[in-house]
C-alpha cells in the first residue's frame, strides 16, 4: 500500500486527472473503502473543461507523478484549459497504456490510479456547513463536483 501513502502526499502538490486524453491537475482527493469497493474521490469544478468530458465517460484515471517530478507539466495542465489547447501535444508526452480498463494515465508519473465512476454529487453551497470553505471555495458560485471511483488498478511505472 506504499502507493497510498505516496499519493496522498503527492496530492499536496499534484496529480493527473485523466479523463479522454485530458490531463487535469488536482489537489484533492479521497481513499476509501464504499459498498465494499475499494475508491478514489475526485473534485472538479463545473467551469472546468474536464467536468464535462467527466460528466460523459464511465472512467477516469488519476496519475501521479514522483515528488519533484513533472513540477513545469503540473503547473501547465494547472493554468491551462483543454478546450484550448491540447496539454499532452503541447507538453511532448505520452500516455501510459491503461492496464485495467480506464483511460490512458499521464507518461513519466509513478503511479496510475484507474477508475470506474460509481456515483456524482454536485457539492452546493446548501450542503456545505462550514462557513469558511463556504467562502474559500464557492464564493464565486462555481461548484464541485464529487465523482467517486471504484479503483480498478493500480500500476506502477518504473523509471
Amino acid at each position: 500500500m506504499d502507493w497510498m501513502q505516496e499519493t496522498a502526499e503527492q496530492l499536496k502538490k499534484g496529480a493527473f486527472l485523466m479523463v479522454d486524453g485530458n490531463p487535469m491537475t488536482i489537489g484533492w482527493g479521497q481513499f476509501g473503502v464504499l459498498w465494499g469497493k475499494p475508491t478514489f474521490t475526485v473534485y472538479v469544478r463545473k467551469s472546468r473543461y474536464t467536468h464535462d468530458l467527466l460528466k460523459n465517460s464511465d472512467t477516469f484515471t488519476v496519475s501521479v507523478p514522483r515528488s519533484g517530478d513533472l513540477t513545469k507539466a503540473l503547473a501547465f495542465c494547472g493554468t491551462r484549459s483543454g478546450r484550448d489547447v491540447d496539454k499532452m501535444t503541447a507538453l511532448q508526452n505520452d500516455f501510459f497504456p491503461a492496464r485495467f480498463g480506464a483511460q490512458d494515465g499521464f507518461a513519466g508519473c509513478k503511479y496510475h490510479i484507474e477508475c470506474r465512476v460509481l456515483f456524482r454529487s454536485e457539492l452546493t453551497e446548501q450542503l456545505l456547513e462550514d462557513p469558511a470553505l463556504l467562502s474559500r471555495y464557492y464564493a464565486g458560485g462555481d461548484p464541485h463536483t464529487m465523482v467517486i471511483g471504484e479503483i480498478l488498478g493500480v500500476s506502477e511505472e518504473l523509471e
